[in-house]
């Protein structure tokens, strides 16, 4: 399955290599109709493939995990920081994503500049000394079409692109009123359960900026005495609301039980 996934990803590169090579050539090669055709395809594959990558969610595995009965009632993931550290710990993924996009970057903020001096210039505002000013280098530069060129390194990145989101985004933490399931990995996985009756105190860690970007570590107190810490939680307050409601929950069933 390894292989399998392997092929997958390579294969989405090849086949964009591939629809790119034949834009460019029957676009009239090195023509700006050949570079807007093939930025183009570059762009929308690059968001389609990830945008498939976000569909890999265990969300089948998790299903199946579930008892009789059971049923999840929250469920959240890896906040999108953690994606972005675990692509700058990857030396080669770092620069196939990370160059591919900031080129990206600045052809599309370029071209919206583009775009809104250019109306500006049809609303009359060119005669003005400061719009002539700041529109100096797109008087340039009148077609500019070429520059969408810009986003072909983009089918560099899908490989990397791909294997990345998919791990992130299959790093799943489940609640149910029972438990919480903590599932990770595309093909070869792992599955840690907390038992939500011996859980007694729910702590969120997080600096200023973590609050601000809603994630954290939450770190739930065990009947003995054990701290188990669940790392980048997106939205940890909910997170930790959930889990202790259940869990004082059925301290409260417990103690009527007894009662009774």
């Amino acid at each position: 399955m390894r292989k399998l996934w392997k092929w997958f990803r390579w294969g989405a590169f090849l086949f964009a290599l591939a629809v790119d090579g034949a834009l460019f050539y029957t676009s009239d090669p090195f023509s700006t109709r050949s570079f807007v055709a093939t930025g183009l395809a570059s762009l929308i594959m690059f968001l389609v493939f990830v945008k498939l990558s976000t569909l890999i969610r265990n969300g089948a595995r998790i299903r199946n995990m579930l008892e009789r009965g059971e049923h999840k009632v929250h469920e959240t993931g890896l906040h999108w920081i953690r994606l972005w550290q675990n692509i700058r710990a990857d030396r080669l993924a770092r620069r196939f994503i990370f160059i591919p996009l900031r080129i990206a970057l600045v052809v599309t903020l370029f071209e919206i500049a583009w775009g809104l001096w250019w109306v500006g210039a049809r609303s009359g505002l060119e005669s003005a000394p400061w719009f002539h000013a700041v529109g100096a280098l797109f008087h340039l530069l009148p077609d500019n079409s070429a520059l969408i060129g810009g986003y072909i390194p983009l089918i560099f990145a899908i490989p990397f692109a791909i294997a990345h989101i998919a791990e992130w985004n299959t790093h799943r933490y489940v609640i149910t009123p029972t438990r919480i399931i903590i599932m990770s990995g595309i093909f070869d996985y792992e599955v840690h359960t907390i038992t939500l009756s011996r859980v007694v105190d729910a702590k969120q860690h997080y600096t200023f900026w973590e609050q601000l970007l809603n994630y954290g570590d939450v770190v739930l107190r065990e009947t003995a005495g054990n701290d188990e810490v669940i790392q980048c939680v997106w939205g940890p307050k909910k997170f930790a609301k959930v889990a202790m409601h259940f869990s004082h929950g059925r301290d409260a069933n417990r103690e009527e039980d007894e009662s009774d």
